[in-house]
């Protein structure tokens, strides 16, 4: 039993070896359907296709999600390549995977040389590196797993009212919910049994007219002045380190200098440090991105029937973090003053 059991591991090691071999070397692996955006062999970009990704780019930095994507590519008629609906999931399998850049991937990660150098693969890239970093850190999944009412991330669902994800009670500081009533939308603050005090609800065309022009304002403000970049990630050092220890106990065991006991029992905590540095870098990086994206000339733009509601709420998130509304003084008409914006630190 001993002996079939260690041959069985040492076969699991060969075929193992033999992928991470291939891998290293940039080959062409993965099942029988060609990716979208590729031909058949896989290599050769599909130009349509390619060009369908490539121009999706600046939408999804600007805010536009999978679930808007997806809808839209339905309509147009543009097909998957088993002829299937496009869905959320198969919208992001697109674009965060690493293969649309060009790199190689190893048991779910990105494969890298001794030198800490991403491998990258005998097919031709659809996207740059850089692109591939923005929408990997626009689309990026929350640390703590939780959806964010922002674009509806990880959903699949959107708010329909301008500032759901903003509004909040100037009373309770409970989060306000748009509403139609009577012809007329408006924000409410939900009743005492929901979590608000039900004391606030406001018109939302006025107060929607006037954080518009305020962050339409803000932006051409922001197009006039240069933003100092944020200093490079700080543990930039450290994932390259690790990176270089998983790569030399690779060749270690390869050369038979520790047991496959040591050596996966080892990697296995290293990986796991590894992928939680990247979802760092990721997330610093999203940050980096979210102060270097603005939409230029977004006067222009707000009012063009493709410029959707999710790049809406993304322009005003990167001005605002919340807009507080005040109940209504006498006469209950709407004033500015009624509103206070908090605006984000950048």
């Amino acid at each position: 039993m001993n002996q079939r059991n260690q041959e069985s591991r040492n076969k699991s090691r060969l075929v193992a070896d033999g992928q991470r071999h291939a891998a290293m070397k940039g080959r062409n692996h993965g099942g029988a359907r060609r990716p979208f955006g590729w031909r058949k062999d896989r290599i050769q970009v599909n130009k349509r296709e390619a060009a369908v990704i490539r121009a999706e780019v600046p939408r999804i930095l600007a805010g536009v999600s999978p679930l808007t994507l997806a809808e839209e590519w339905n309509a147009k008629g543009i097909s998957t390549v088993t002829g299937a609906q496009w869905r959320i999931t198969t919208v992001k399998r697109i674009f965060l995977s690493p293969r649309v850049a060009g790199l190689v991937t190893y048991r779910g990660e990105v494969l890298h040389s001794p030198d800490g150098i991403p491998v990258r693969g005998e097919w031709e890239p659809i996207l740059t590196a850089e692109q591939y970093a923005a929408v990997c850190a626009r689309w990026a999944v929350p640390a703590d797993g939780m959806a964010s009412r922002l674009e509806a991330r990880g959903r699949g669902s959107r708010t329909t009212h301008l500032l759901s994800p903003f509004a909040r009670c100037g009373k309770c500081g409970a989060k306000m919910t748009g509403t139609r009533e009577k012809g007329q939308a408006r924000y409410r603050c939900p009743s005492r049994g929901n979590g608000g005090c039900g004391g606030v609800t406001k018109l939302a065309a006025p107060v929607e007219q006037y954080i518009t022009a305020l962050v339409i304002a803000e932006q051409q403000k922001v197009q006039f002045r240069t933003l100092e970049d944020l200093p490079s990630w700080p543990k930039a050092e450290e994932l390259a380190g690790l990176q270089q220890r998983i790569n030399d106990q690779q060749r270690n065991y390869e050369l038979g200098r520790i047991s496959a006991e040591r050596h996966f029992a080892s990697l296995a905590r290293m990986e796991a440090e590894e992928a939680k540095l990247k979802r760092e870098k990721r997330q610093y990086e999203g940050r980096q991105q979210a102060r270097r994206q603005v939409v230029a000339n977004l006067a222009e733009e707000w009012d063009k029937p493709d410029f959707t509601m999710e790049q809406k709420q993304a322009a005003i998130a990167q001005t605002l973090s919340a807009v507080i509304l005040h109940p209504a003084g006498r006469g209950g008409q709407f004033h500015p003053d009624q509103i206070t914006p908090v605006f984000r630190e950048i």
